[in-house]
């Protein structure tokens, strides 16, 4: 498979801490500093806190978590934006500590032939392609599910992307369960992520 066309097209990013209370008075102040910035036009009130988009993603702030998702054009820019957001919420917010970290990278690649699920079968899958049969001739697409412990747990899918069979749908989810205080620290993470994606990850798809 042609690996220069690995192409990351997705952010999550969530941060979580215990219960804190937030107003929608507080919601409204963190939504105007962030518009100083960041043009999201819409801002919806939720149950327990709010949540700012516009067509590319959005911003949750609520009362045990923030999270960022954003389509990605280039990755340090997002990634920037990210800590920049979570920072500016954080300033009004000021949560003393924060308990869990987790990152999600999407990225899709041409498949060969213009087919994900015999290029997926065919590579992963190859050494038992013949024995798929007895599950179902009628099979539209397989996959893989990887979980990794290391300094974080990671979790990779590798499958078609059923919404478009012409591409392979690449999934990386990193959780680091530990306790931290400052926003600053997951900076170097969504960094290893990316790199994960484009080191590890793909050059274990060049070689199926």
């Amino acid at each position: 498979m042609n690996t220069e066309l690995l192409t990351c097209r997705r952010l999550t990013v969530g941060i979580v801490f215990p219960a804190f209370p937030l107003e929608h008075a507080q919601v409204n102040r963190i939504y105007a500093d962030v518009t100083e910035r960041f043009p999201y036009q819409q801002m919806q009130h939720l149950p327990d806190g709010g949540r700012m988009s516009n067509a590319t993603g959005d911003f949750f702030i609520q009362t045990t978590r923030m999270q960022v998702n954003e389509n990605i054009d280039y990755f340090h820019a997002t990634k920037d934006k990210t800590i920049d957001l979570f920072n500016i919420a954080q300033t009004r917010m000021n949560v003393p500590q924060f308990t869990n970290f987790g990152v999600k990278l999407t990225a899709s690649l041409p498949a060969e032939g213009k087919d994900a699920a015999a290029a997926v079968e065919r590579g992963i899958f190859k050494s038992v392609r013949s024995s798929l049969d007895k599950l179902s001739t009628d099979r539209k697409g397989i996959g893989m599910r990887v979980v990794i412990h290391k300094e974080g747990i990671h979790e990779i899918k590798i499958e078609p992307l059923f919404s478009d069979m012409t591409q392979i749908y690449i999934d990386l989810d990193v959780q680091y369960p530990q306790p931290f205080t400052e926003i600053k620290s997951i900076e170097p993470k969504l960094a290893a992520a990316y790199d994960f994606l484009f080191g590890e990850i793909r050059s274990f798809i060049e070689d199926i």
